[in-house]
């Protein structure tokens, strides 16, 4: 696989640290030479990684390309490259649908979307895929949880999950800080909720039962995960979250 990046950023550096962990069979990968700095450190960690002269270079030289642009500069950015028929295209642009990226790469033979996260580097991440393919499954599978789907409003959903990363800090913040207030220093917080929670998310893997399922078996009766879990529920807590997900679907397909 001759595989190019249009844009070095930080999602390119995850996957492509990703694939030399994870052995990922690559013939050449080649790097947008935009972010200089993160594409040359890149270059240094495998022979077969090379930064091109242009994003035409890199076009020229890949059979698979990532698009990895933000969405503002998107248009101009691929309104000046000249794709082939033989391209295989995986778009990360956030909020562009296929046909929008069809529009903008015009002769590509096969458009893909996909939604890699930083965590994609560690072999921890989940990518999620629309539609189904073969290429895409072969280079996120090994890092970590590939989830494809042929319906683009589902994938549009599970983008929009993606915008739940600063709520999850926060809320380790928010009880980070509580625990400063009863004496605990900071350090010894974080260090602790960073290992519980790391511990929840493992059990998560497990098996595959409903999250609903989970909260069950940590809910004792008249216990403290029990008590916790529906004041939280009785002021409406989790009903304001989806809420806060509706409004971000409605940005992700562009209807705000």
């Amino acid at each position: 696989m001759r595989i190019g990046f249009i844009g070095t950023g930080t999602i390119t550096e995850a996957v492509v640290n990703g694939m030399i962990r994870f052995d990922v069979p690559f013939e050449r990968v080649a790097l947008s030479p935009r972010n200089a700095q993160t594409a040359a450190r890149l270059a240094a960690r495998d022979a077969r990684i090379a930064v091109g002269a242009s994003n035409q270079d890199v076009l020229d030289s890949s059979d698979v390309v990532c698009l990895a642009v933000v969405p503002q500069i998107a248009a101009d950015v691929l309104g000046e490259l000249t794709f082939d028929a033989r391209h295989h295209v995986i778009s990360f642009i956030a909020g562009k649908s296929l046909d929008e990226i069809r529009a903008l790469v015009r002769r590509s033979a096969r458009v893909v979307r996909a939604v890699p996260l930083p965590a994609v580097a560690a072999g921890k991440g989940s990518t999620a895929i629309c539609p189904r393919d073969d290429i895409a499954r072969t280079l996120f599978a090994p890092l970590g949880e590939a989830v494809e789907v042929d319906d683009e409003h589902q994938f549009n959903a599970l983008s929009a999950a993606t915008a739940t990363m600063a709520a999850f800090f926060a809320l380790l913040e928010e009880q980070a800080s509580w625990l400063v207030k009863q004496g605990v220093p900071y350090a010894s917080a974080r260090s602790f909720l960073s290992g519980y929670h790391v511990g929840l998310a493992h059990e998560t893997t497990l098996d595959t039962e409903p999250f609903s399922a989970m909260v069950g078996h940590a809910s004792t009766p008249r216990g403290l995960n029990e008590q916790l879990n529906r004041e939280l529920s009785e002021r409406g807590t989790y009903a304001h979250y989806a809420q806060a997900l509706d409004a971000i679907m409605r940005r992700v397909q562009g209807r705000e």
